[in-house]
């Protein structure tokens, strides 16, 4: 088990082994993984600053947020948590509380602080609507994974041919933007974004082209 708190992979398993369609019973079986490392909220604007000036050295930061579920048709609400994640700690940052600060525009406009993550582009304008910004330095999970020819690119397919787990949505529809976090959401949201670095690094160095293995479309909840 590495400093993050996740299993290492086995000797004998490469992504390459693993067909490009994986069912939904091989993801099923495979161990949950979560993140278990430090994890710091962050509630107040000062300290937002001081996160964020020790981030903006960082090269790499996985990345994700959280939005309080809607329930009723044409009710949209605003993104509740922001989470950077590095090799050693995750940031969970309570938007509602620290305000869309200036420091937290400057990162999200820092084209040398890569953010990594899934489907950003919805977050990134669901943050615009808060207070406009110029993204940049963002890297799409997804793009990544289908420019080599993969067929399933959600965070769920890409956890089991890279990191040879699987992530628990249990808790994805709870409310993100109550002040005092329960654990589980903690380690939830944490996951999120630490998980986008770790399946970086492998998906990065992957040779395989997957083009040679196109099969028939997943089934859709396992593009989740």
């Amino acid at each position: 088990m590495n400093r993050a708190g996740i299993m290492e992979l086995g000797d004998n398993h490469n992504a390459n082994d693993l067909p490009n369609r994986i069912t939904k019973e091989f993801i099923n079986n495979l161990p949950i993984i979560r993140y278990a490392g430090p994890i710091s909220v962050i509630n107040r604007g000062r300290d937002l600053d001081n996160c964020l000036s020790l981030l903006s050295s960082e090269e790499l930061l996985g990345f994700d947020t959280e939005t309080r579920p809607t329930f009723q048709r044409g009710q949209n609400n605003p993104v509740s948590l922001i989470q950077l994640a590095t090799d050693e700690i995750v940031y969970i940052i309570q938007l509602g509380l620290t305000g869309f600060r200036p420091s937290l525009v400057k990162l999200l406009e820092n084209e040398r602080v890569k953010k990594i993550g899934l489907a950003v582009r919805d977050d990134i304008l669901k943050l615009q609507e808060i207070r406009p910004f110029e993204a940049a330095g963002f890297i799409d999970l997804s793009d990544m994974a289908s420019r080599k020819g993969i067929i399933q690119t959600g965070l769920k397919a890409l956890a089991a041919r890279y990191l040879e787990g699987r992530i628990s949505k249990a808790v994805q529809t709870s409310n993100w933007a109550r002040p005092d976090l329960m654990e589980k959401q903690k380690i939830y949201a944490a996951t999120d974004a630490w998980i986008c670095l770790r399946i970086y690094y492998p998906l990065m160095t992957d040779e395989r082209d997957y083009h040679e293995d196109i099969q028939t479309a997943p089934e859709p909840d396992i593009l989740e």
